[in-house]
């Protein structure tokens, strides 16, 4: 490790998300057993990815040996590197993550354009997250059309949103940090303009699996900023008139029905 450093970080992968967490934190290093799910036998063997509510850790991965009390030895995809971090842009995590979320994680780190999740390894626990600390949304329809809508497709359904709503919309980008939630309207996080900015999945709004896409629409709602995940942009349409099914409108625009966004009672 680099002698004489201000505050010095490992990093690493677990699951879909990037992680670190400060070096003096850290009692060991190393690669971890395939087949068994303790540590030299003694310490026993987390994934830090179920520990989140995600899936099970790629086998063997590493292991992480952590300096709390009681001592927590976690399981992690792979080790980065450990460096410096002293003066890298820091961001507290926006809201609506969750209060055990908060706890566990003390914000975020942007070095070479990446985002990582900072653990507290003191108050990670060893027991999975239960799935009711989770962030939870519901997806809102309008009952109304409005003058200007932006339509986007994610998961194979069409979505329309007041432009009014719309700051821009961008790539991905290799920014974006996933969160290890698998049912949850929150995918990941995207650093953008300063600010942390969280990222949302409509399937995941509806309770269902939720997967991050090439596209983000940025957009400020009830004064909060926000990004919503999309396949792809249709564009800018109007003229939409409601079909017989709730939240569902029509236009000689968009070549299918497409279900309107009620944002603010989403958001608010």
């Amino acid at each position: 490790m680099p002698v004489g450093s201000g505050r010095l970080c490992v990093f690493f992968e677990a699951g879909p998300a990037r992680y670190c967490v400060e070096a003096t934190s850290v009692l060991e290093i190393g690669t971890a057993p395939r087949d068994a799910d303790t540590l030299h036998g003694v310490h026993t063997l987390r994934d830090l990815s179920q520990l989140f509510g995600g899936d099970p850790e790629q086998r063997p991965g590493f292991a992480l040996l952590f300096d709390v009390n009681p001592t927590l030895a976690i399981r992690i995809k792979r080790v980065i590197d450990v460096a410096d971090v002293a003066r890298a842009p820091f961001f507290l995590l926006p809201p609506g993550l969750g209060d055990s979320i908060a706890l566990m994680i003390r914000g975020a780190v942007l070095r070479a354009d990446q985002l990582y999740l900072e653990l507290a390894a003191e108050m990670l626990s060893p027991q999975h997250l239960d799935p009711a600390a989770l962030p939870r949304g519901g997806l809102c329809l309008s009952k109304a059309s409005a003058d200007k809508v932006l339509v986007f497709e994610t998961e194979g359904r069409l979505f329309g949103m007041p432009l009014g709503f719309v700051s821009q919309i961008v790539p991905r980008g290799e920014g974006f940090c996933h969160l290890p939630f698998k049912k949850a309207p929150v995918v990941g996080l995207l650093p953008h303009a300063q600010s942390l900015w969280p990222i949302y999945s409509m399937a995941g709004m509806a309770g269902e699996q939720a997967a991050p896409e090439k596209l983000i629409i940025l957009a400020e709602i009830a004064g909060r900023n926000l990004g919503i995940c999309a396949a792809r942009a249709v564009g800018v349409r109007a003229n939409f008139e409601a079909t017989s099914t709730p939240g569902e409108f029509v236009s000689r625009d968009v070549e299918h029905p497409v279900c309107l966004l009620d944002l603010e009672r989403m958001f608010s």
